[in-house]
């Protein structure tokens, strides 16, 4: 269905919020008859780890231009990896 979104960018900021808030709710309210597969226990297990490292200060954290330079950086490497493997 074809839809028109020249009238709501001429809305107020406060009118797209409400509309964005009335949009989630509607999705949350079609979702809520579905049912989610629950998480395995292992990915369970992984995670209260990872928030258990967090609270104890033992978490490494970076930045978003730190995160940027080391994608990059892997994204470069697997590049020269695909470069140097022979053709078959």
């Amino acid at each position: 269905m074809p839809f028109d979104t020249s009238e709501i960018k001429n809305l107020s900021t406060e009118e797209k919020l409400r509309i964005i808030d009335e949009l989630w709710e509607s999705i949350d309210a079609d979702n809520s008859n579905e049912e989610f597969e629950e998480e395995s226990p292992e990915v369970i297990a992984m995670l209260e780890e990872r928030v258990a490292r967090y609270e104890r200060g033992e978490g490494k954290f970076y930045t978003g231009e730190e995160l940027k330079l080391m994608l990059d950086k892997k994204l470069e490497e697997i590049k020269n990896d695909k470069l140097q493997q022979p053709e078959n």
